[in-house]
C-alpha cells in the first residue's frame, strides 16, 4: 500500500467513529494523519530501519476494521496458563471481548478497555493516550494512533499492591481475513503500586496473515514496581510490530522479559526514560528465526538522570534462512553520573544460512558511571555435543538440549512455570537440526 493508501485509511476510520457519542480522540488522530505524511514510509538509508525491509508488510495491504464483531465467538484453543490470575482481558481481532475476560476493576485500581473509556469520554483515561509516544516518530507508530482500534487500560491508585497477575490476552483469528489490528495499552501505577502483567499474543488462524500494530505506554510513578512477561506466538504469516514506551519514576523499578517466537516479520521497540533518581530498568529477552522469519529488537535507554541503573540481555537462537536484528542503544548523559548500565546481544546460528546483524552501542558522557556492553555469534559447542552423544544421547537430542541451555538464562526470567513450559515446547518444535 501506498502512503496515500495508509492516508486515506487512515481518513476512513476516523470518518467511521460514532462521533455522536464519547470522545474518540478526533483531533489527536487527524494530527497523527498528518504526522503520517511528514514520516512517510521508513526505507533503508534510515538508521533504524537500514536491516529491515518493510516491502513485505506494505504488498500485504492491511486494512483496519473498527466494527466491533456482532457474532459470538465459540471456544479458543489460547493455551490456557495453569496458575490463577488477578483478571485477564481478551482481545479478538483487536477488540476486547467482554464474554471471554474475567475480572473487574475493583476500589483503588481500573481494568477496563481504551474503547470503553474512549465512549465513556473517561478524561482521567483519555489524557494520557500518547503522553509518552506523541504522535509517533516513525508511520507505523503514528498509524496506531490515527486509526486506533482498542487497548487494555489499567491504572492503579497510590499504595495499591495486585498480588496476582493481570493477563492480556490477544487473540487472532479466521473471521475477518487479512487485517490490520490497531491496538494501545496504557498503564499507569501511582506512587508505590505494584502489579505483574502476562501479555500474550496468540493465533487461532492457521498460516493467515494479519498485521498486529501494537503501542504500549507505562508510566511508574515514585516507588511503583511493575513485572512484565510478554510472549508472541503469532502465525508464521503474520506481522507484529510492538513499541514499548516506559517512564520511571524516582525509584521505580521495571522489570520484563520478552520471548518473540511466531511471524513472518516481527519488530519489538523498547524506549525507556528515567524521570526521577534510582529508578531501576531491567529487560531480558529470547527470540528464535526460521525459514522465511526475521524477526527485529531495538532497545533505546536513556540515562537522563544520576544514580539510576539499566540492565538489558538479550538471547537469540537462528535456524534454517532465519534473520534477526539487533539494535541496542543506551546512552548516559553528563549530568547522570553515578549511573550504572549493561547491554549485551548474544547468538546461537544452528545453520550456515542465518544471518543476525547485531549492534550494541553504548554512549557515555559522564565519567563517574560503571557501563559495559558487547554482543557474541556462535554455533554449538562441537565438545559439549562429543560429551553428550558418549554418554548415549542421539545427536537431534543432544542439540536440543544444548540449546535450552542456552535459553535457559532468559526462560528462567518467566515466573509464570506454565508460560514459561509453553515457550520452551515452542522453541523445541521450531527449532530443525
Amino acid at each position: 500500500m501506498s502512503l496515500e493508501g495508509y492516508r486515506q485509511a487512515a481518513l476512513t476510520t476516523i470518518d467511521s467513529l460514532p462521533r455522536e457519542s464519547g470522545d474518540w480522540l478526533i483531533q489527536q488522530r487527524q494530527a497523527a494523519v498528518r504526522q503520517m505524511l511528514d514520516l512517510g514510509i521508513p526505507h533503508a538509508r534510515q538508521e533504524a530501519w537500514r536491516y529491515t525491509s518493510v516491502d513485505g508488510l506494505l504488498r500485504k495491504e492491511f486494512e483496519t476494521n473498527q466494527r466491533v464483531p456482532d457474532r459470538p465467538v465459540g471456544d479458543l484453543d489460547t493455551a490456557p496458563l495453569e496458575e490463577p490470575v488477578a483478571a485477564r482481558l481478551v482481545f479478538v481481532d483487536g477488540i476486547y471481548n467482554p464474554g471471554l475476560s474475567t475480572g473487574d476493576g475493583q476500589p483503588g485500581y481500573k481494568l477496563t478497555s481504551l474503547r470503553s473509556a474512549m465512549a465513556a469520554g473517561d478524561r482521567s483515561v483519555l489524557r494520557s493516550v500518547a503522553s509518552l509516544s506523541g504522535l509517533g516518530d516513525h508511520l507505523f507508530a503514528a498509524m496506531n494512533l490515527a486509526s486506533l482500534q482498542d487497548g487494555a487500560v489499567i491504572q492503579l491508585s497510590p499504595g495499591v499492591v495486585i498480588e496476582q497477575p493481570v493477563e492480556l490476552l490477544h487473540i487472532a483469528t479466521h473471521r475477518n481475513g487479512s487485517h490490520g489490528q490497531q491496538l494501545r495499552h496504557l498503564i499507569e501505577l501511582d506512587t508505590d503500586a505494584s502489579v505483574k502483567l502476562i501479555e500474550r499474543y496468540l493465533s487461532v488462524a492457521g498460516d493467515s496473515d494479519y498485521f498486529n500494530n501494537i503501542v504500549c505506554e507505562i508510566s511508574l510513578a515514585e516507588g511503583a514496581e511493575f513485572r512484565h512477561q510478554r510472549v508472541q506466538q503469532e502465525s508464521d504469516a503474520a506481522y507484529h510490530l510492538s513499541r514499548i514506551h516506559i517512564e520511571l519514576g524516582r525509584s521505580a523499578s521495571y522489570r520484563g522479559v520478552n520471548a518473540a517466537l511466531g511471524g513472518a516479520w516481527s519488530r519489538t521497540e523498547l524506549h525507556n526514560r528515567f524521570s526521577g533518581e534510582g529508578a531501576v530498568f531491567e529487560v531480558d529477552g529470547l527470540y528464535t528465526a526460521g525459514d522465511g522469519q526475521l524477526t527485529d529488537v531495538h532497545l533505546d535507554v536513556d540515562h537522563a538522570l544520576p544514580n539510576c541503573t539499566s540492565r538489558e540481555a538479550f538471547k537469540g537462537v537462528l535456524h534454517g534462512a532465519g534473520r534477526a536484528v539487533f539494535d541496542g542503544l543506551i546512552q548516559v548523559r553528563a549530568d547522570s553520573q553515578k549511573s550504572e548500565a549493561h547491554l549485551h546481544n548474544a547468538n546461537l546460528m544452528l545453520s550456515s544460512r542465518a544471518e543476525v546483524d547485531t549492534k550494541p552501542q553504548l554512549v557515555i558522557l559522564a565519567d563517574d558511571v560503571q557501563c559495559s556492553h558487547g554482543t557474541s555469534v556462535g554455533q554449538l559447542d562441537e565438545q559439549a555435543l562429543f560429551y553428550l552423544r558418549s554418554r548415549g544421547i542421539d545427536g537431534q537430542q543432544a542439540r536440543r538440549i544444548l540449546c535450552l541451555g542456552f535459553a535457559g538464562e532468559i526462560l528462567d526470567r518467566f515466573e509464570t512455570a506454565s508460560l514459561r513450559e509453553q515457550i520452551e515446547n515452542d522453541l523445541l518444535q521450531r527449532m530443525r537440526f
